[in-house]
């Protein structure tokens, strides 16, 4: 099959003057009903709005002094990524940096992921980490990163990252750090944001290796994985709609490898050598697709077969929900999807199905305090699940059909 093409002035509708527009006529969304009822009916959660509010109450309850989240013992406490995605909920529903209920957070939010951007080209060791609260564990910690990994100081600019702890998979975390400012550029005239995002796209653009694809590290890579792959796509989409220039062969060559992974079931594998589908990937993947505009109509129901027979939309709740391996992630994805899709009678119908099934069940995961727990991060559980249930409600770009 030939994924026919639309301009990618067409594709990609530049989205960044409506938030403009919002702010400048002083509007805030209204915070009481958060959660829009007429998708699911009003009889699946009642006061569904005032649960999700208690939730993310709960959520920037979490939040540190200096605007991150989780502890340095977590895995990927403090992490800029973590901050990203809590900031991505707070402007789900309905706030603006410095305006609404979480205006508060999301000006910390801010502030901390501008302090994890690495400024190197051209500057000596210390001038590197005039953004980083130079520190001696900082600066050692990194050193010691770029010796492992066989980098210069120049292959880190852009970075948005803590490469402080072991165990970082910085380009993931850079994707939805990236994903974050490109949003929040247009709700606010602090140029430092969109000097950070431009930086932090630039290093995007340039270590995307030869398939198309991303992997870990902020290089060129001889191999590419799906999950650091469609969040660099999401990243550059969400980046052109606030108005940067993003190089179509870039975006081209991402979907060609995307397309690539999908096996014969309609899902999607991890990477290009052989291996089974999952329904997080596939998720994901098909949310990468429909960001980009390609045409890929046929890949997509492929995909939504798929994503049916591992969570059914009807019947037993219980059915395969077991084979969905990081289900907020997944389920993020998923919401995305289905509602992108959603144009006519059939797939509305199918979308309502899915929001009804994917409320209940999120409702029922969550602990008493208003929190979803994860042995990962708490935080990163809570904001993928209030992000994929006020999908629907269209408050940032990034869920705009």
């Amino acid at each position: 099959m030939t994924e026919s093409r639309r301009p990618l002035s067409k594709r990609l509708v530049t989205r960044r003057n409506v938030l403009k527009a919002f702010v400048g006529s002083g509007i805030i969304f209204c915070e009481r009903n958060v959660f829009s009822e007429d998708i699911i009916g009003a009889d699946v959660v009642p006061g569904i709005s005032e649960e999700l509010l208690k939730s993310a109450d709960a959520l920037a309850a979490r939040q540190n002094e200096d605007g991150s989240f989780g502890s340095s013992s977590e895995l990927f406490g403090r992490d800029p990524a973590v901050a990203a995605l809590c900031g991505l909920s707070f402007l789900a529903l309905g706030s603006l940096p410095g305006r609404g209920r979480y205006g508060r957070e999301l000006n910390r939010i801010i502030d901390f992921i501008l302090s994890r951007s690495f400024k190197t080209s051209g500057k000596t060791i210390p001038g590197a980490f005039e953004s980083h609260a130079p520190s001696f564990e900082i600066e050692k910690a990194t050193l010691d990163y770029l010796h492992e990994n066989n980098l210069s100081l120049e292959d880190l600019d852009g970075l948005i990252a803590d490469l402080s702890e072991k165990g970082r998979k910085p380009v993931y975390g850079h994707g939805f750090a990236t994903l974050f400012l490109s949003e929040v550029s247009g709700a606010t005239d602090r140029p430092e944001i969109r000097q950070a995002a431009r930086s932090a796209v630039n290093l995007i653009a340039r270590i995307q290796n030869s398939d198309g694809g991303w992997r870990y590290e902020p290089k060129r890579t001889s191999v590419a994985d799906i999950s650091v792959t469609t969040c660099q796509l999401s990243a550059l989409r969400s980046a052109r709609n606030a108005g940067f220039h993003i190089p179509e062969e870039t975006i081209v060559a991402a979907e060609r490898f995307i397309l690539s992974l999908q096996n014969q079931d309609g899902g999607f594998r991890y990477m290009k050598t052989e291996g089974p589908s999952g329904y997080g990937r596939t998720a994901a993947a098909m949310h990468a697709l429909q960001a980009s505009g390609v045409d890929a109509s046929e890949h997509l129901e492929r995909a939504f077969d798929y994503l049916g027979q591992i969570y059914p939309l009807v019947g037993s709740k219980t059915s395969n929900a077991e084979k969905i391996e990081y289900w907020s992630y997944s389920q993020f994805y998923a919401a995305l999807s289905y509602w992108r899709a959603a144009v006519d009678k059939k797939t509305q119908e199918r979308n309502r199905l899915f929001f009804r099934r994917l409320t209940k069940d999120a409702l029922e995961r969550r602990d008493s305090d208003g929190l979803w727990r994860s042995s990962i991060s708490s935080e990163v559980e809570t904001a993928f699940i209030l992000c994929a249930l006020l999908v629907p409600n269209e408050r940032i770009p990034l869920f705009l059909r």
